[in-house]
């Protein structure tokens, strides 16, 4: 092959190989734009570690976008029949376009209010969340100023359908659905849920592996230990580990009816927690308790 052919063929290859690895710098800023920037971080090609990268709303709009009529949705339950169109980008999409490392194997959706939803790979892939930018092909603001709904904020995650896809002691698995994003954080999954993972003495008892599951699932979303977790609840994972050691029966009836024992708790009832779930919860959370020295 003459050079110049040859050297042509190198520089395509090289300019297939760019393109196929993951980076999102051409998306993201250094510095705020506007209120409505979503902040980046964590493990994503581009962003150095501890350091806050920022997407606008118009670079999101960029991003291949799909359209759904969403059914369903409980941060919209007072619309009738729940339904409603959205546009947005699928995670899945959002996390290569943003250059996600090999290593990020769970995003983070942090909210304003503390609340957290955590999403696995087999998450995403099952469930297809969307990041949603547009409601009924309006900016949500534009949006909620015209239906006088309850704002959700310029960012909320929603799914075109949700089907639980496990139960664990009767609970199902609940949909992620949170409002109000300001953030989402690139992370590895054995790291953040390692926070809360039963102790190798608790990983005999089949109860104990069940409250995990299902804190790790439900709990962690409002509830934080340390760094990880929500801190909607403002209760952390050794408060709710000395609640249901010093007091069991109350526990069990906070899962079900927060609003029973603390007036002021923002935790919504679950009437599907039914006993076996309750009591693996107590059991689990019983774990966490401070011994006293």
């Amino acid at each position: 092959m003459p050079p110049v052919k040859l050297i042509a063929v190198v520089a395509a290859c090289l300019t297939l190989s760019a393109a196929d690895s993951p980076s999102g710098g051409h998306l993201l800023s250094t510095e705020r734009t506007s209120n409505s920037d979503l902040e980046i971080t964590g493990m994503a090609a581009d962003i150095a570690p501890g350091t806050i990268r920022y997407i606008s709303y118009q670079q999101l709009l960029k991003l291949p976008q799909t359209t759904v009529t969403v059914t369903g949705d409980e941060n919209f339950r007072e619309l009738p029949q729940q339904k409603l169109t959205v546009t947005g980008v699928y995670l899945d999409v959002l996390e290569r376009s943003l250059g996600a490392l090999p290593g990020a194997d769970l995003l983070t959706a942090l909210c304003s209010d503390g609340y957290r939803a955590t999403y696995t790979r087999d998450y995403v892939k099952t469930h297809r969340p969307i990041l949603a930018l547009k409601i009924d092909g309006m900016p949500v603001e534009t949006w909620v100023a015209q239906t006088h709904n309850d704002d959700p904020g310029t960012y909320f995650i929603t799914h075109a359908y949700f089907t639980p896809a496990f139960s664990v002691s009767s609970f199902q698995e609940l949909p992620k659905i949170p409002a109000k994003v300001t953030r989402l954080d690139f992370g590895a999954a054995e790291k953040v849920y390692g926070a809360i993972a039963p102790r190798p003495g608790d990983t005999s008892n089949p109860q104990v592996i069940a409250g995990f599951r299902i804190a790790q699932q439900h709990c962690y979303r409002c509830h934080n230990m340390g760094t990880y977790g929500g801190t909607k609840a403002g209760k952390e994972w050794h408060t709710l580990g000395n609640f249901a050691s010093s007091s069991p029966a109350i526990f069990e009836r906070y899962l079900r009816d927060p609003k029973s024992v603390d007036p002021k708790s923002t935790m919504t009832c679950e009437p599907q927690l039914g006993e076996p779930a309750a009591k693996a919860l107590q059991a689990y959370f019983q774990t966490f308790a401070v011994t006293a020295q």
